[in-house]
This record gives structure tokens, C-alpha cells and sequence, in this order.
């Protein structure tokens, strides 16, 4: 069985995230997929946006990969923060391996982390639990993902690129349009469009 962890802040998750993970679907073709807002990311500030806000935000995942046999929204990583635990990928592949040891976990990532993956904590082990699936956001890039794969993983074993026609896009510059009042309709699905107009997310 194989697992495809997909992981991120989803603050709000957007077109491009569903695009890169049908990307890393048609690469792995996984028995599962498993979508995982952060709770309190290391190596970002933490999300003004309450993290079930976002576990519900990320139920415009579900359907969008209809090859998928499985995939889940957990919230496991957003109750850890919860409970005042500071998540690191690794521990969230850790639990992951432990609940199903016999699963072949794979991780999709965006090009821009594999270039600072080295910085990850325990960034070995992560290697070492799971498949890199890297997934271009930027077009022209390819060469440096591949000399950065090839230094931190020499056998070529353990980093898979899926291809993708990139959709340049960030969550930082759609909050910044949201509170000028545009509803970036054209990047938001309309499921997430419309729980920020409920709950009054992301307003100047």
C-alpha cells in the first residue's frame, strides 16, 4: 500500500495546491492520500486562521483526486498543536509508519523546499521514512531541483519529480487581495471562498 502524505499551512489552500497534488498523484498513483494542515509549522510564524478553520477549508481536497481509491483531511498535526506540541514532519511520518508499518509513505513537497531541505529537522530520517514527491511551482527550475536532489540523495532513490504545468501562486499574496476585497475567485475553490466569506477570514 502506498501512502502520499500532503502536508502544508493551506492558509487558504488554493488552485495550485489541488493542482501540485493531482501532480504527485499521477506520479505515485497512491492507495491513499492524506492531506495534513500544519498545526504550528516550524519554520513559518504561526496562522492567525484557527487550524480547524483550515482542516475545513481542506475539504476542497476531497474529490479532487477521483483515482485515488482513499484521501483524508487529518487533523492530527492542527490537535498536537492544540495539546501545545510543536509538530515536526518527521514526527507526523513517524506516526504515520507506526499506524500502518507496512504502508510505502511518500511526501509531496513544492520545488522551493526541496532547495531548503537540508535545513529540515532530522531531514535524514525523513529520507529515510519516505519518497520525496517534488512538484515544480516556478517555470525554468528544473535544473537546480535536480542538482539539489542528486547532493542530498546520490543513489537517486529516494526524490521523485512529478511533472506539472506550474500555476504561480501563494496564500500569503491571496490573503493580501482578500483584505483589499477581491474574492480571487479564479485561484479559490468555491468551497473555500465560501467558509472565508462565512467566517469573515482574511479582512483588512
Amino acid at each position: 500500500m502506498k501512502t502520499l502524505l500532503y502536508g502544508g499551512t493551506f492558509d487558504p489552500p488554493h488552485n495550485g495546491h489541488l493542482n501540485n497534488l493531482r501532480a504527485a498523484v499521477r506520479r505515485v498513483n497512491p492507495d491513499r492520500v492524506v492531506v495534513m494542515p500544519a498545526g504550528v509549522p516550524p519554520h513559518k510564524h504561526a496562522s492567525a486562521t484557527p487550524g480547524q478553520l483550515r482542516v475545513e477549508m481542506c475539504g476542497c481536497f476531497e474529490g479532487s483526486c477521483p483515482e485515488v481509491p482513499e484521501l483524508v483531511v487529518s487533523s492530527w498535526e492542527v490537535e498536537q498543536a492544540a495539546a501545545g506540541q510543536r509538530n515536526y514532519t518527521v514526527t507526523t511520518l513517524e506516526m504515520l509508519h507506526r499506524a500502518d508499518p507496512d504502508a510505502r509513505l511518500y511526501l509531496a513537497i513544492g520545488s522551493d523546499m526541496l532547495l531548503t531541505f537540508d535545513e529540515w529537522y532530522r531531514w535524514e530520517d525523513i529520507l529515510r521514512l519516505a519518497h520525496l514527491v517534488v512538484t515544480s511551482r516556478n517555470l525554468g527550475d528544473a535544473a537546480d531541483l535536480h542538482r539539489k536532489a542528486k547532493e542530498l540523495d546520490p543513489a537517486g532513490d529516494h526524490i521523485l519529480f512529478a511533472p506539472v504545468e506550474a500555476l504561480p501562486m501563494a496564500s500569503s499574496q491571496l490573503r493580501s487581495r482578500l483584505a483589499a476585497g477581491d474574492p480571487c475567485e479564479k485561484e479559490l475553490p468555491a468551497s473555500v471562498r465560501q467558509i472565508i466569506r462565512r467566517e469573515g477570514l482574511y479582512r483588512g
